[in-house]
């Protein structure tokens, strides 16, 4: 049985962009379609859910997502999911099949006063690094640094074979 990854739909209280939507499914969705995987129809999804999901050609693909921890490998496969109303206080909706993890690498974040420092693998990550992963991530470089706003040590779990970094 696969393990759970939920998916935000919306940009967290202490994000700049808060409350806005971050089309996550549709990027996931684009993401899948590019690489020939399935992605459910509106008559798969729950009916108690109102979807309103907008004509993916509108987003770039979405490749791997970033988690804290350290608990997920190659070969792995999660169930991508969304909440259907508050974060952790409503029913959870499956919005694909379950994906494959096909790469994994270790990324973390030191903050130090106003300075936000990327690490992957152990190495520096440079500007053109951080905005290769925002873009695989599918978020502007100044979304996905505000993603993170504190020090943390994760993965960059990612379901699309050909991404390198």
């Amino acid at each position: 049985m696969s393990r759970f990854i939920s998916f935000s739909r919306t940009f967290s209280s202490y994000h700049p962009r808060k409350g806005e939507g971050t089309y996550f499914v549709e990027k996931i969705w684009n993401g899948l379609n590019c690489l020939d995987l399935p992605v459910p129809s509106n008559k798969d999804l729950p009916s108690d859910f109102l979807w309103d999901i907008l004509p993916l050609s509108n987003f770039k693909p979405k490749f791997h997502t970033v988690r804290g921890g350290n608990r997920w490998k190659v070969g792995d496969k999660f169930s991508p999911r969304v909440w259907s109303g508050k974060p952790y206080n409503s029913k959870q909706i499956i919005i694909a099949p379950d994906i494959e993890i096909k790469k994994i690498w270790n990324i973390g974040l030191r903050i130090r006063g106003d300075f936000k420092e990327f690490y992957c693998n152990d190495c520096d990550l440079t500007g053109t690094s951080i905005a290769r992963i925002a873009e695989n991530d599918w978020l502007s470089v100044n979304d996905f640094l505000n993603w993170f706003d504190k020090s943390f040590e994760g993965q960059i779990i990612c379901w699309n074979e050909n991404v390198i970094y």
